[in-house]
C-alpha cells in the first residue's frame, strides 16, 4: 500500500538527497525536507489531473440545480424585461453547482429526461421538441462564477424525529412558481438522541473551504428554515441558520435540464491512481523540490524534462484503456440537422489532453 510518505521519500530521492521522511515527520513538518513537500505534494497533484481526463479520477454525478431562466419547467415565475441576478447569465438557461471535488469539467452527458422533448422519434430525432438520446454529442457548458450568501452555521431549532447521526438533511427551497432561491444548503447531523437531533455541521459546497459554508443562496433566509430532504428516516426538523457572504461560487451554466457532468475528481489516495501517473507525480515534485533543497536550477529542469516523458507514458497507457471510437456523421445525416462534428472524451473521444510542466525560466 502506498502512503503520502511513500510519494514524498521517493521524491527525494529525484534530487539526490540522501534522507528519507517518516510519516510523524511529515505530518508535523518538523524538518525542511518535510516542510518543504507539505508545500508542494498536494498542488502539484491536483494541477497534475487537471493535464489530462485521467480514467482513475473521471467520475460522473448529476449536478445541483441553482436557478433556471423563468418560464422553464423549474421556474414558472414570470418573465423579466431584462436579465436579472438570481437567472442564469445569458445565453444560458440554467445553472447548478460546481462539485464540491471537481478539478476539471470534462463533458456533459446528453440526457434522455427533460420536460422540453416530446412527440415521435424519428431516428435520432424527435418531431415537436428537442433531441432526445444519450448517444449524441455532448452539451455545450462553460464554468463561471456567481455570487450567494452561504451558511456557515447551523443550530437545531426542533430535533424531529427519527433520525440518526450521519444523516444527511437538505433543507427546503421554495416553490417553482417563485424566483429560486438557490441550491439550498446540506446539513449532517453529528448527534441524535432517541432520534432527536441534537447537534448538526454543514457540509462544505467550496473545495477546501475551512470552516466549511454550505448552500448557493442569491439572499440569507428567514429562520427557521424547514427539512427538504434527507438521506434517512427523520422528519420534522427545522434550524437556524448563520449567513456569510456574498461571495463568489464557481457555476456550471448550460442549457441542459438535469445536467450530468463527467469530471476530474480530487483523488488524493496513491492506492486509486494509475502506477504511471503515480510515478509522473513523484518525478514531478521531486523535480520541484530541487530549487528549494539544492538551489540547482539546471537539475531541476532536467528533472522536469525526465518527468515530462512520464505524463506523456501515463497519458498513452490510459488513453489506451478505453474504447474510442472515430465516428464521422455522414452528409445525409447532417442535413437532417444533426451534426457530432464537435470534440469530446468518455464514449465521446478527442477531449483536449493539455500541454507539459514548464520548465523552471
Amino acid at each position: 500500500m502506498t502512503a503520502y510518505v511513500d510519494i514524498v521519500n521517493r521524491a527525494l530521492q529525484i534530487p539526490g538527497t540522501r534522507t528519507t521522511v517518516t510519516a510523524a515527520e511529515l505530518l508535523a513538518g518538523s524538518s525542511n525536507e518535510a516542510i518543504q513537500a507539505n508545500l508542494l505534494i498536494d498542488p502539484i497533484r491536483r494541477q497534475l489531473i487537471r493535464m489530462a481526463p485521467w480514467n482513475f479520477a473521471l467520475r460522473t454525478a448529476n449536478l445541483v440545480y441553482i436557478t433556471s431562466s423563468p418560464g422553464t419547467p423549474e421556474n414558472t415565475s414570470a418573465p423579466t424585461t431584462l436579465w436579472a441576478p438570481g437567472q442564469p447569465p445569458p445565453p444560458w438557461n440554467y445553472e447548478y453547482q460546481y462539485p464540491v471535488d471537481c478539478l476539471r469539467a470534462c463533458f456533459l452527458i446528453p440526457a434522455t429526461q427533460t420536460g422540453f422533448a416530446g412527440g415521435i422519434p424519428i431516428t435520432t430525432a424527435v418531431t415537436g421538441g428537442a433531441a432526445s438520446f444519450w448517444q449524441g454529442p455532448p452539451v455545450k457548458f462553460k464554468i463561471q462564477n456567481d455570487q450567494f450568501y452561504t451558511v456557515n452555521t447551523a443550530t437545531v431549532a426542533n430535533g424531529g424525529s427519527g433520525y440518526a447521526q450521519g444523516d444527511l438533511i437538505t433543507l427546503a427551497v421554495g416553490p417553482n412558481t417563485a424566483q429560486p432561491i438557490g441550491a439550498p444548503a446540506i446539513l449532517q447531523v453529528l448527534s441524535a438522541a432517541g432520534g432527536v437531533i441534537t447537534g448538526v455541521g454543514v457540509v462544505n459546497a467550496i473545495n477546501g473551504e475551512s470552516p466549511p459554508l454550505a448552500g448557493s443562496y442569491f439572499a440569507p433566509q428567514s429562520n427557521p428554515v424547514a427539512q427538504g430532504s434527507t438521506t434517512g428516516l427523520g422528519t420534522g426538523a427545522t434550524f437556524n441558520l448563520t449567513f456569510t457572504g456574498p461571495g463568489p461560487q464557481r457555476v456550471v451554466v448550460t442549457n441542459q435540464e438535469f445536467a450530468t457532468l463527467t469530471y476530474c475528481q480530487d483523488v488524493s489516495d496513491p492506492n486509486v491512481m494509475d502506477d504511471e501517473f503515480q510515478e509522473a507525480w513523484v518525478k514531478i515534485l521531486g523535480a520541484s523540490l530541487c530549487i528549494p533543497l539544492t538551489g540547482d536550477k539546471r537539475l531541476a529542469n532536467m528533472r522536469i524534462q525526465e518527468a515530462n516523458v512520464m505524463i506523456a507514458q501515463a497519458r498513452v497507457g490510459d488513453a489506451n484503456e478505453a474504447l474510442s471510437v472515430n465516428d464521422v456523421t455522414p452528409d445525409w445525416i447532417r442535413a437532417r440537422g444533426i451534426s457530432f462534428s464537435e470534440p469530446y472524451s468518455g464514449p465521446f473521444s478527442g477531449l483536449d489532453w493539455g500541454g507539459m510542466w514548464p520548465i523552471f525560466g
